[in-house]
């Protein structure tokens, strides 16, 4: 029985149904609605655009025979590019009157290259195709080969075992070999996850567990704590195949804890991330966990009682960060009127940095975004101790290098990227428990499934993450499956 028999008896009216291929029951109409709603808006045509690239998105990735990973892999920079469009309309502004008589030109290129990386990756997907199932019953049945005490116990032991090749390889040109190993418990979390959401054993083992990486999780610079959210709505809509307007009640509380959680961040992040850095604002820790985490606890109460006119701050911070065209529609005010089209060195140079050790280049310098902004925009962030995270986004810099038309080659040629890690994943780690190459899956194509983060960025942990998990630790996690499922 494959994933083609998707309706239950007793559930309600599916609001989604894929089978052999995919039919859409009353999603279309819903997204419709939304833009029909868009259409009295001051962005009509891409009011309308957005939710058609969104039904594109779920119409060819989801439950194609894959995971949601590849829905989580296109709706994220989904969000990034089209979360500017609901800012611009909650605010009564054209694109062009919220970012510098730009944003619109902006727009259509950011949302034209999602449609090409999308392009690329489903024709990856189709070119490659090999005969690996992640059908619902299968996944059941390999569910039960694994020992969910002994899977909690081989993650808190990498979990120990990271911070002691973190210590053993310090800062030097190895650093960040301890960065990628510290990923394969992130494999084996997004296996705990799955495990729980497919048999359901041990709810209240489990969601301590949960509880336990989330709160662990607020203690961090960046804000991981959205690791552990991610996995929980990638592990539960597992079991979705039809998505009932039940099954979309059920998520509401969830969203909400999502989105509760995303304005406390928003509020409190320059004060967490000074008082974590000891007001050096260098991107490091130096207090304890306890006292983080007290901290932490104490912004996100005062955050709370935040005045009216601070909340409209932090809403509208929320919505400029997590839609992410400011500074791509600022290098299209700048390139080419000033700057000339790069013709390809800026991806010559991010190559080379990415991709060329340290121990080989020694000189090579220090990865610095904000020079890189400063330089193709006319934002100005003050002195080198300013250590914000920001970035021009990759989809930027090909704009910057070939211009609208040819910016849009390199992202149908990043789509086929994606898709080749996807084959080589499943290829490689063939034979293999399925929950650990779904794990492999994740932590491979997390970075690659962004268009805010550098090329840099992107391609040296998209490369050097598939050169570990893919070769070096693999025996690792053929020891790692052997103990599971004893």
């Amino acid at each position: 029985m494959g994933h083609n028999r998707l309706i239950e008896s007793g559930t309600d009216p599916p609001i989604w149904v894929e089978k052999q291929g995919v039919k859409l029951g009353a999603v279309p109409v819903l997204l419709t609605l939304v833009a029909g709603l868009g259409l009295f808006s001051a962005n009509p045509l891409e009011s309308a655009w957005s939710m058609l690239l969104l039904w594109l998105i779920l119409k060819w990735f989801w439950w194609q025979n894959h995971p949601p990973l590849l829905v989580y892999a296109t709706v994220l920079p989904w969000l990034e590019i089209h979360t500017t469009v609901l800012e611009a309309n909650i605010y009564g502004l054209t694109l062009d009157e919220l970012f510098l008589d730009t944003g619109r030109q902006t727009f259509w290129m950011a949302s034209g290259g999602l449609l090409m990386v999308m392009t690329g990756l489903r024709f990856a997907l189709r070119s490659w195709r090999r005969n690996f199932t992640f059908k619902l019953d299968f996944l059941r049945e390999e569910a039960d080969k694994i020992n969910q005490i002994r899977l909690l116990a081989v993650f808190f032991s990498m979990r120990f075992f990271s911070g002691i090749v973190r210590e053993f390889l310090g800062s030097g040109a190895l650093r960040q070999l301890s960065t990628y190993f510290d990923q394969i418990g992130e494999v084996l979390a997004l296996c705990v996850f799955l495990h729980f959401f497919i048999t359901r054993k041990r709810s209240l083992l489990f969601y301590a567990f949960f509880l336990f990486e989330l709160v662990g999780s607020f203690y961090s610079y960046f804000g991981s704590w959205r690791i552990p959210l991610f996995l929980l709505f990638l592990t539960a809509l597992w079991k979705t195949q039809v998505v009932t307007r039940r099954a979309l009640i059920r998520l509401l509380p969830a969203a909400a804890i999502v989105g509760t959680l995303l304005f406390i961040w928003q509020s409190i992040k320059v004060e967490y991330r000074a008082f974590l850095s000891g007001e050096t604002r260098d991107q490091i820790i130096t207090v304890g966990q306890t006292e983080a985490l007290s901290k932490f606890f104490e912004l996100s109460v005062a955050s709370f009682s935040a005045q009216g006119e601070r909340l409209e701050s932090v809403r509208q911070s929320t919505l400029r960060r997590v839609g992410y065209l400011e500074y791509y529609a600022a290098a299209v005010a700048k390139v080419p009127e000033t700057i000339p089209f790069e013709r390809g060195e800026l991806l010559k140079e991010s190559l080379n940095f990415a991709l060329v050790p340290r121990i080989l280049n020694p000189h090579k310098g220090i990865k610095s975004d904000r020079k890189k902004v400063e330089r193709y925009t006319d934002f100005n962030f003050g002195g080198e101790r300013n250590k914000a995270s920001f970035s021009l986004g990759h989809y930027c810099e090909a704009y910057i290098d070939w211009g609208p038309f040819g910016s849009l080659v390199q992202l149908f040629l990043f789509g086929i990227i994606g898709g080749y890690l996807y084959h080589i994943t499943t290829k490689r780690y063939d034979g293999f428990h399925p929950f650990i190459m779904i794990g492999l899956l994740w932590i491979i194509l997390f970075p690659w499934a962004t268009m805010q983060q550098d090329a840099v960025t992107v391609i040296g942990k998209t490369t050097w993450g598939a050169i570990c998990h893919l070769w070096l630790f693999k025996p690792l996690y053929s020891r790692i499956q052997t103990f599971i499922q004893s």
